[in-house]
């Protein structure tokens, strides 16, 4: 500003000043202040106040005395005399160090100066005697002959509240009752402060009168007044959430909401906690979601209560829907918290979905995987037809060193006759060089032959002889030969009868029958002889086994 050759004004300086008052830099104010001549600007009454309030701020309140002092001595000069703002704030200042005597005294001063007292000066002087504990001076301050000024509600409020801390709810009684005798207009304040000395006392039968009287008369949705505190309500909330009357809480909760309250984040945690206990557990969440919707976040104990209520009364869906907000709030559940959850989910029908998403979060998080959990997510999917997912939440698993039961998931997809899933879900064990029952692999490939997909049971048999994986049945490779000739496909029955050759059999009641132990070099040089002049067969159905990825991608076929 000065090195564009704009001069400040009175304004300016006062701006500037306020800003280093508030930051308690009164003495930069000062050396502006003493600057302003300068600049051909002459401070107003509103610099001396400003300087007035920055001296109290900083506590130097005999400075500000002092200085009050030299604006009476310019008395010559109107525009700087001592106003009702000047010694209000130094009544103010004298308040808040305790030392009421002084303030009184300068009120006195004022009143002789015939500057008149606003009701800011009246009630700034009661609060200040209130809490010196000085009930004798706030009386003879109301009844001065000379006072013009009637208390208002911020006046009985704050001599409400003194009884109240004093420990004298009657007291307290006596000045709302005198309140209403005078009209003056009562307000959230008003109630909540009797309602917390009478808590205070013990007296709560009359505490929940006085919250039945704010109920039946919508003394929280008037307006004009000041905006409700919750958190002057914990006392009754924790009352009433302790002693099965959370609902009533609840009711009370609503009103300080809707009239939009200052937000206590200890009066959620209050009114949620007596849901709970009482097993309202819907109207706890509903709560809690209002909570979040505000910007707040739920302590950990909030979310854990919740949880382990849905779960316990086995509202599953709820339970899931709690840890989900838990988990997006930043909180860590314990790794038992979300089995329990994954369990529920389980248990109950149309919740595969949800089961799933909670075993990837659980991935993503690095929690530890409970094997049988893992396995009934991936067999519930399967069994609701979520095909994609169940690949992908294996493939998850596997990727991030846990596994699954293939075999229990083969076993079911079997009974469910889902043949070509569990061919699916073998190649992919296969992939993965794990190592299942030979039965487990009979079984899919005679039931694809049977459904017409012999096809699709040569790629399993190739693939479980390309790993050279164990065992398969007799009887499994005589069916898969037969089908095969039966569609035609007859070089791929002389690829069964050659290998069935150079199998020997066990001689056990189930007829299995192994692979020597040159097999894999042998079966893959006898192979060669039966190939065509079009191509290289061998090479197309290794390729296909190779491309196996999970979930695996394939038209969908009628089991």
């Amino acid at each position: 500003m000065l090195d564009s050759r704009i001069a400040p004004d009175i304004c300016t300086f006062n701006t500037l000043i306020r800003g280093f008052c508030l930051n308690r830099s009164v003495d930069e104010g000062f050396e502006l202040f003493r600057d302003m001549g300068g600049y051909g600007c002459c401070p107003d009454v509103v610099t001396y106040n400003t300087l007035l309030d920055g001296l109290c701020r900083a506590g130097k309140v005999e400075t500000a005395r002092n200085f009050l002092g030299g604006m009476k001595r310019r008395g010559g000069d109107s525009s700087v005399s001592p106003n009702v703002v000047s010694y209000t704030t130094l009544i103010r200042g004298f308040c808040g160090c305790g030392d009421v005597v002084r303030a009184v005294e300068v009120f006195d001063e004022m009143v002789g100066m015939g500057v008149k007292p606003n009701k800011v000066t009246y009630n700034t002087l009661v609060k200040g005697l209130c809490e010196a504990k000085r009930m004798d001076l706030v009386k003879e301050l109301l009844e001065r002959e000379d006072a013009v000024f009637k208390p208002d509600t911020c006046t009985f409020n704050t001599l409400m509240a003194a009884h109240c801390d004093f420990g004298r709810a009657d007291d307290a009684v006596k000045v709302f009752e005198r309140m209403l005798e005078l009209r003056v207009k009562t307000d959230s304040a008003s109630y909540s402060t009797l309602i917390r000395g009478f808590c205070k006392s013990g007296e709560f039968k009359r505490a929940e009168e006085l919250v039945d009287e704010i109920l039946e008369k919508g003394v929280l949705k008037r307006r004009g007044v000041c905006v409700p505190l919750m958190a002057a309500y914990n006392p009754i909330l924790d009352h009433f959430c302790h002693n099965g009357k959370a609902n009533r809480a609840g009711m009370l909760m609503r009103e300080l909401i809707e009239r939009r309250a200052t937000i206590d984040i200890g009066a959620f945690k209050t009114v949620i906690l007596g849901y709970c206990r009482e097993g309202e557990l819907r109207e706890a969440y509903k709560l809690l979601v209002s909570m979040v919707r505000r910007n707040l976040n739920p302590d950990f104990e909030v979310f854990e209560v919740l949880v382990e209520g849905f779960s316990a009364k086995e509202d599953h869906g709820f339970a899931w829907k709690a840890l989900e907000r838990m988990l997006n709030c930043g909180h860590r559940p314990r790794t038992s918290t979300f089995h329990s959850v994954l369990a529920g989910l389980l248990k109950k029908d149309g919740f595969a979905e949800e089961a799933g998403n909670l075993v990837a979060v659980m991935v993503e998080r690095k929690v530890r995987h409970h094997i049988d959990l893992s396995t009934g997510v991936v067999a519930s999917l399967l069994g609701m037809g979520l095909n994609d997912r169940a690949f992908e939440i294996v493939g998850l698993l596997y990727d991030n060193g846990y596994c699954v039961k293939m075999e229990k998931l083969a076993e079911s997809l079997y009974k469910g006759n889902k043949y070509l899933e569990a061919r699916d879900l073998l190649l992919f064990s296969l992939k993965r060089n794990e190592t299942l029952d030979a039965e487990v692999h009979a079984r899919v490939i005679n039931s694809l032959c049977a459904t017409g997909k012999a096809a699709e049971a040569f790629e399993l048999f190739y693939a479980v002889n390309e790993k050279g994986s164990g065992c398969v049945i007799s009887s499994c490779l005589n069916d898969l030969r037969d089908a095969l000739e039966k569609i035609g496909k007859f070089r791929e029955a002389e690829f069964v009868s050659k290998q069935m050759n150079r199998l020997e059999t066990v001689p056990d009641g189930d007829k299995l029958i192994r692979a020597q132990n040159d097999m894999t070099h042998r079966k893959t040089t006898n192979f060669r002889k039966i190939q065509n002049h079009n191509g290289n067969y061998k090479a197309k159905v290794s390729s296909s086994i190779s491309e196996t990825r999970w979930p695996y991608k394939r038209s969908v076929h009628a089991s």
